[in-house]
């Protein structure tokens, strides 16, 4: 087995992290604001990334994208979000989310209407699951879809929906027939900005990842013609539940990124700190941290490859897989971070200074796609499955 990474895995991990450097990390701080010029910026962020190739790389190439696989996509997003989480989040949301189930499901000519720009940075998408009173028991949706003639009738609210605020596209789960059960009556639509009924909440006021926009979404009598249905109709949970497997090793990818950018940002704050006459990172109580934190931040890499690996490869166990690397690398961010933040004490706590950014980005790690609890229900079902007696 060998754990090296090609040349051609190397030149992604090093272009994206050159990139990343000049044109996304130097936004990061700005963007954590949260107003409106921190929507240009991360518009900008995203169109700059399509520029780049990085929106496309799991996608196909008739459509402008250049079909790498998980792996290599998993190098290039670690980069992105050890820049800026939001970004990545942002991103992640549009070109996976949204793109990957358009991929997967869409007609022909859904991919030719929504793919190229999504690829190319000037489409936003957004996924429309969670709703108010459905959010880790996904089967609760209310959202509901009524035929009508060739048209369909949305109506229902969908809540903590990533890029709702600026996404020219959301993809929306409804249940077209709640006797058929979430396996045959769940349905998927594409619905466009604009559409009449169609409407999103003002953004929510978040702990992190302030710069990338999140808000309710508002059916209210959407009508939508029949051929905004991706995929086959009652199949939209079972297209959801797929999805989410990316989105799962996406969330462990960000993890991964916001714990190496803490772990980067205590090495050298620890190295420049003295106190009682010599850098602070000759102690071992801050040591130590030091070295956890390369132990979990190389445990989360292996987890995730191996889940992008599963993924990419259609192995049974890539399911499992993704709920491990997610459950793992996101609570060993949230735990990296709170390290980084003591190492840094006073200066950690204020805005100055990165990691009191990295410290509130880290803990929507355990919460997105699924939570630590989720997953962990998720993980001890499958070993039952297979173990149990």
């Amino acid at each position: 087995m060998n754990y090296e990474l090609n040349d051609i895995q190397k030149s992604i991990k090093d272009n994206f992290k050159k990139f990343c450097e000049n044109e996304i990390k130097p936004h990061a701080a700005l963007l954590d604001i949260g107003d409106e010029k921190s929507v240009e910026i991360l518009k900008k962020n995203i169109k700059k990334l399509g520029d780049l190739g990085y929106l496309g790389m799991i996608h196909e190439e008739e459509y402008g994208g250049t079909n790498q696989d998980l792996i290599n996509f998993a190098i290039a997003g670690e980069e992105v979000a050890r820049a800026c989480a939001a970004t990545f989040l942002s991103a992640g949301a549009s070109y996976g989310l949204c793109g990957m189930p358009i991929r997967l499901f869409g007609s022909k000519k859904q991919k030719e209407k929504y793919l190229p720009g999504i690829i190319s940075g000037d489409i936003i998408g957004s996924f429309g699951l969670t709703e108010p009173q459905a959010g880790s028991d996904a089967v609760a949706i209310a959202t509901t879809a009524k035929k009508k003639g060739n048209k369909w009738i949305l109506n229902g609210t969908k809540t903590f929906i990533t890029n709702a605020p600026i996404a020219d596209v959301c993809l929306v789960m409804a249940y077209n027939d709640k006797d058929a059960g979430p396996a045959n009556g769940v349905t998927a639509f594409l619905v466009d900005k604009g559409t009449p009924g169609f409407s999103t909440g003002k953004p929510f006021e978040k702990l992190g990842y302030r710069g990338s926009p999140t808000s309710e979404v508002f059916l209210e009598d959407c009508e939508i013609d029949d051929d905004a249905v991706l995929g086959e109709v009652g199949k939209g949970f079972i297209q959801a539940m797929q999805t989410l497997e990316f989105g799962r090793i996406g969330m462990a990818t960000v993890s991964l990124g916001v714990a190496m950018a803490c772990m980067e940002e205590a090495v050298k704050y620890s190295t420049e700190r003295k106190a009682f006459g010599k850098p602070i990172n000759r102690f071992q109580e801050i040591s130590f941290k030091l070295a956890d934190m390369m132990i979990l931040t190389d445990l989360s890499r292996l987890l995730i490859y191996k889940a992008a690996w599963a993924k990419q490869t259609n192995n049974p166990e890539a399911a499992v897989l993704a709920s491990c690397a997610k459950l793992f690398a996101s609570e060993a961010a949230t735990q990296i971070s709170s390290w980084a933040l003591q190492i840094h004490g006073g200066y950690g706590y204020i805005k100055d200074f990165p990691v009191e950014r990295l410290y509130r980005d880290a803990k929507l790690g355990e919460i997105g796609e699924g939570t630590s609890e989720i997953q962990r229900v998720l993980i001890a079902r499958d070993l039952l499955h297979k173990y149990g007696s």
